[in-house]
């Protein structure tokens, strides 16, 4: 196993993410009721979230509360999606959010150019409030200054979606995630010193697999996708795919067998028996599966939040699975190298 300090890895858990979940909160959610009484004044009807990567993840969880809670029509894109088939729908009463942490990500920018100047109002949510594309090219900036960005990320957008949906007609479920979310310090600071050592030891038994399929449902789907995608081909070179388990049976159970390994993500929103079905139907087949399970963890918040809760034990296990096979998750070949992509 490699021995290096995971205080210097970049994409782990961050020592400072709890007071930073803390200060958003504080500091920036008053911002943010200001940017709502805006979007109330000019009838907002059209939400576009524009990211890449983990905050594109993170925008389409959020994407979800719209679509779950409300009558207001959303759509998460990646920023080349934004600018290649723009929304024909995109004038004074649409929302366009961006989200990039360094706020450098041009075509994240350029979508906030373009629906600027299509009348829509814009905010950035990036780490430094000036002097990026970003903050520049956005109405109203949320300059956040934390580094935990997949928190961060997901409780700015769900803080936008929630507050909005409430402003216009108040809903109970809305109001009980808003809720939980206060209580989400304390759980996250228990997580950070709870769940490493179960993490490490899935961590190891799955750096011995040559590639790993990673199954999700429902609000946990984006997650699988930063984590079974992003996190785990970028940071830890091991091959793999996201599936979702609600299309398993449609061409994924075909190649189920002994020596196929599965990482699984359970929550506790509506869409767990359809994980769960999927689960049973694997096990009987192969033992190298693991699941997450949000019940498991006993934090007893909203089904929604399970994204912030288990991202904790999900980023330990990965950063376990890279350096038991002794590769530095922070290690890049073409990601900002000599080749051009």
């Amino acid at each position: 196993m490699l021995n290096i300090d995971k205080s210097t890895v970049d994409f782990l858990v961050t020592d400072n993410m709890v007071n930073e979940v803390e200060r958003l909160m504080s500091e920036h959610f008053p911002k943010i009721d200001v940017i709502i009484e805006k979007m109330v004044e000019r009838k907002i009807d059209r939400v576009y979230f524009v990211a890449c990567g983990s905050p594109l993840c993170a925008c389409q969880t959020a994407k979800m509360l719209f679509e779950k809670y409300s009558d207001i029509a959303c759509e998460a894109y990646s920023g080349y999606d934004f600018l290649d088939h723009t929304p024909a729908k995109l004038d004074e009463r649409t929302l366009v959010v961006g989200v990039s942490h360094y706020g450098k990500t041009e075509e994240v920018a350029d979508s906030i150019k373009r629906a600027r100047n299509a009348g829509a109002i814009t905010i950035g949510i990036t780490r430094d409030s000036a002097n990026t594309l970003l903050s520049e090219a956005a109405e109203y900036v949320v300059g956040y200054g934390a580094e935990c960005i997949w928190e961060i990320h997901l409780m700015t957008t769900y803080y936008i979606a929630c507050k909005y949906i409430n402003a216009l007609k108040e809903n109970a479920e809305v109001t009980k995630i808003l809720e939980d979310m206060k209580k989400l310090p304390a759980v996250l600071a228990e997580l950070v010193v709870s769940a490493e050592e179960k993490s490490k030891e899935l961590g190891i038994k799955a750096s011995k697999w040559p590639f790993v399929y990673t199954v999700a449902a429902g609000p946990l789907r984006p997650l699988a996708y930063k984590e079974g995608i992003i996190t785990m081909l970028e940071f830890t070179w091991t091959h793999g795919c996201m599936l979702n388990a609600a299309e398993f049976r449609h061409g994924p159970l075909e190649v189920v067998e002994k020596g196929v390994p599965y990482v699984f993500m359970l929550g506790t929103d509506e869409s767990r028996a359809t994980t769960q079905r999927t689960i049973n139907f694997v096990k009987q087949l192969t033992d190298d599966y693991i699941v997450f399970d949000y019940a498991d963890l006993n934090c007893e918040l909203h089904p929604m939040l399970a994204p912030m809760v288990l991202f904790v034990p999900l980023e330990y296990f990965y950063y376990y699975l890279a350096i038991s096979k002794d590769h530095n998750p922070d290690d890049r070949r073409y990601y900002g190298g000599l080749m051009k992509y």
